[in-house]
């Protein structure tokens, strides 16, 4: 008997401007592909509300969060702002999670002071509010992953009772070692794997 594969993508970002009035259109030619559901992943506090109406109007789902390449024009209100918008979203079935966070040391002005010092800020900080919202979290990966487990095991050791505390998540575009996935796993995430698998360098 023929099983027919069915497909979620979680971690489309269909709100993009290059995608501007097309995103209906794209959305029923994956459905064509077997992906019967998609995460739409908010970037900042300007693109929440995309997102939101994207998950709504396509019947699919949306996280809310800043992600490391906008922490540059981040700033301290924008965290009570996702703070905010959690809360009043917490009894919308199509809040999956909080995201896209995480942290870039890919792009060199990322991996220098100081904006370096402020993408570990707004990570840590968007891993408590997942932790107080009780969400998964949806986390950039790019030549930052032992960074990105030390940040979650931290925050969980902070939990009371800290034991009793799992994250749930993805790690999105994941190519590290099998050291750093077993550890990500073993933390309760699930890894997503996209193009950079491919690379000559990935482990």
């Amino acid at each position: 008997m023929h099983k027919q594969i069915l497909w979620i993508d979680t971690h489309c970002h269909l709100d993009a401007p290059e995608f501007s009035g097309q995103a209906g259109v794209i959305r029923a030619c994956a459905a064509t592909k077997n992906i019967v559901h998609c995460v739409y992943p908010a970037v900042h506090p300007t693109n929440f509300a995309a997102v939101r109406r994207l998950a709504h109007d396509l019947r699919d789902s949306y996280a809310l969060g800043i992600h490391p390449m906008y922490a540059k024009d981040a700033q301290e209100q924008d965290l009570h702002r996702l703070d905010d918008e959690l809360s009043s979203s917490a009894g919308d079935p199509r809040l999956v999670a909080v995201g896209e966070i995480g942290l870039d040391f890919f792009v060199p002005e990322l991996n220098q002071a100081p904006l370096k010092d402020k993408q570990l800020y707004f990570y840590r900080a968007q891993l408590q509010l997942a932790r107080k919202h009780d969400l998964p979290v949806l986390l950039h990966v790019r030549r930052s992953a032992d960074q990105l487990l030390k940040g979650l095991r931290d925050t969980a050791a902070t939990a009371a009772p800290a034991p009793a505390f799992q994250w749930r998540g993805i790690a999105h575009a994941f190519n590290g070692s099998e050291q750093q996935a077993r550890a990500f796993i073993k933390l309760g995430f699930k890894l997503g794997f996209g193009g950079a698998l491919t690379y000559e360098r990935a482990l």
